[in-house]
């Protein structure tokens, strides 16, 4: 089917194959097309000079079995016309549908070649946007010699042309789309954005090798892209009404001049679809060295059909797990439906799977049969009998203590049981001789009941005594139990004439040679588990210890304290006492830390991990 009919697109004298070859290579890219063909004119009949993506076998030796083929190739070197038409090409064992272009390439009105390229049906981009990226080519194609100097900027066209249509990769085609329009352009900073979703990405940039999403620049850019994103034709500060929010990015950006440029990519129908968009910065009034608008506008679409070269070769790359997964987190409503179906299954699991209930915490290793040793009451150490270390038997002497307040009262009560006896003694010399008993006009009745009265207190003086002599016994401190001083710097603790009080603590004994026990603090926050664990009798505990974290040992529970405490250490706990193995701890000693683990059996998993919150939320809804 004949289309168009064209002026020759660009006039070329001699040809050198390998160029040609890159030429042809360049062609079949930037028209989109499944593969193409070189012919070369002699005595005005094509021969076959190099073809490139239609196989092995050559092109020269099939085309003879196409019905017209042949005859359409000589109907363009005898009109020196354009001509398209349709046709199966078979490949692979595949028969696709092609739509054939054949351009002419005249020089001095003589057809020196013939570039056929196989397009898709339909199209992927106007045949007019494809002979017009062709001729381009050509002008970096042909030989500098021949090439009109007045066409210099289509040969740095063609170069861009070239350069941006040179990689498959995603990453290296938008580098190289911002850093050749840059160059091209004459513009300061081209900046590349893509649609991902429904927002615009910002892919490259130009002079700049990695970007930081996080700085005010991309932000900025970002935005500014994203305002412009419904805009079908260019905006740019060159307008006579500029936008206010292009004017707020040049307040923000110090550029001079901005252009923005929406980039369209072809669908197979005939609406384009939005892949992405430029913005063109300018920094300086330097308006004659940059290309137009209207040049950027013609590039663009260049530009958005390598974009989309690129982003089909990408998605050919890509698993079909992960395009379904992609195409899917596309869309909204399954993005909501996803995250429901992925609560729905992690609350599923978090309330069906069990999981071990581990309460952890502090806690000390002590003797089962410790006992301390206090002061009975106030006074001053008068001798420390004992050292750290030392072994003791019970009622072994190991503190004497002095009081100088008992020591006084004993001296005044010596002294007053010494004042009523000579009261006594007087008073028996006084009923033995009446003669003093006249003088003194008493009776014998009054002096025999005033003789009671002394001995009465001469009794209760006696005993009082007795229990100040008691109590200066009780000074010297007896050990309560046979075991070993454990106390820690007994001589600075316990020095010599250091003022004491009742109840103070001044060591202790202990067995270390007979059973051991752990306490363990409970946070009062897991108090319940463990409790019922206990009640249940499927509590679990070990424990290690500071110098032996990589061995556990066990532990059993032997008593619970009735009470919480709370102390500035551990908080407000529960004091669990577990019997322990002396034989599995070799170098024991007392008040050694450990670390417990207490297993309370098994509970959903939701509930382990969100325990505290869950019961947080409890506390506040029965305060409700």
């Amino acid at each position: 089917m004949a289309g168009s009919e064209p002026q020759p697109i660009f006039n070329s004298t001699n040809v050198q194959a390998q160029r040609w070859h890159e030429f042809l290579e360049m062609a079949v890219t930037v028209s989109r097309a499944s593969g193409g063909a070189l012919w070369s004119v002699e005595h005005q009949q094509p021969v076959l000079l190099t073809q490139h993506q239609l196989g092995e076998q050559r092109l020269d030796e099939v085309h003879q079995l196409w019905s017209g083929h042949a005859e359409c190739l000589n109907t363009v070197i005898d009109t020196r016309q354009s001509k398209t038409f349709d046709a199966n090409f078979e490949q692979a064992g595949k028969v696709q549908p092609l739509h054939l272009l054949l351009l002419p390439i005249v020089s001095e009105s003589i057809v020196q070649m013939v570039l056929e390229l196989f397009l898709p049906q339909p199209a992927k981009l106007p045949l007019e946007q494809i002979e017009a990226s062709v001729r381009q080519l050509l002008t970096w194609a042909a030989p500098a010699e021949v090439t009109p100097p007045s066409d210099s900027s289509a040969v740095d066209f063609a170069t861009w042309l070239t350069q941006i249509h040179r990689h498959l990769d995603l990453d290296k085609t938008c580098f190289a789309m911002t850093n050749e329009t840059r160059t091209w352009s004459g513009w300061d900073r081209v900046s590349l954005f893509i649609q991902e979703g429904k927002k615009l990405k910002l892919k490259s940039v130009s002079g700049v090798d990695v970007l930081d999403p996080r700085s005010t620049t991309v932000t900025i850019l970002e935005s500014t892209a994203n305002a412009f994103a419904d805009q079908v034709e260019p905006v740019s500060s060159f307008q006579e009404l500029p936008d206010k929010i292009l004017q707020e990015y040049q307040t923000r950006t110090n550029s001079k001049h901005v252009a923005v440029i929406s980039l369209h990519g072809d669908s197979g129908t005939q609406k384009q679809h939005f892949i992405g968009s430029l913005i063109f910065d300018c920094f300086d009034q330097a308006e004659q060295r940059v290309r137009t608008v209207d040049d950027l506008q013609i590039a663009s679409r260049h530009v958005a059909a390598a974009l989309q070269h690129s982003l089909e070769y990408e998605f050919a790359k890509t698993t079909p797990v992960r395009r379904i997964v992609r195409a899917v987190l596309s869309k909204r409503f399954a993005k909501t439906i996803l995250a429901v179906l992925v609560l729905f299954a992690l609350a599923l699991f978090l309330c069906q799977k069990q999981t071990t209930l581990t309460i952890t915490g502090t806690g000390l290793l002590e003797p089962a049969r410790q006992q301390d040793v206090f002061a009975v009451s106030n006074g001053l150490i008068e001798t420390l009998h004992v050292s750290q270390g030392q072994k003791v038997q019970a009622q072994d002497e190991l503190i004497t203590l002095r009081s100088p307040e008992l020591e006084f009262e004993i001296n005044r009560r010596q002294g007053e049981l010494q004042t009523v006896r000579q009261q006594i003694s007087d008073l028996e010399k006084l009923r033995t001789d009446p003669r003093r008993a006249a003088e003194l006009q008493k009776t014998a009745n009054e002096l025999a009941a005033r003789g009671e009265e002394l001995k009465t207190v001469e009794k209760s003086l006696q005993q009082q005594l007795d229990q100040l002599a008691q109590q200066s016994a009780d000074l010297v401190l007896l050990s309560p139990i046979s075991g070993e001083v454990i106390t820690w710097n007994l001589k600075s603790l316990l020095a010599e004439d250091r003022p004491v009080s009742r109840a103070d603590r001044l060591l202790s004994i202990a067995n270390l040679s007979g059973a051991w026990k752990a306490k363990l603090h409970v946070d009062h926050r897991d108090i319940g588990p463990v409790l019922d664990a206990y009640d249940q009798k499927i509590i679990s505990i070990t424990f290690v210890t500071a110098d032996t974290p990589e061995s556990p040992k066990a532990a059993t529970i032997t008593e619970i304290a009735p009470t919480v405490t709370t102390d500035a250490i551990s908080g407000t706990t529960l004091v669990l006492e577990a019997k322990v193995d002396r034989k599995t701890i070799p170098e024991i000693r007392p008040g050694t830390t450990l670390l417990f683990r207490i297993d309370c059996g098994e509970a959903p998993t939701g509930y382990v991990w969100f325990r505290r919150l869950i019961e947080r939320i409890h506390s506040w809804w029965t305060l409700l």
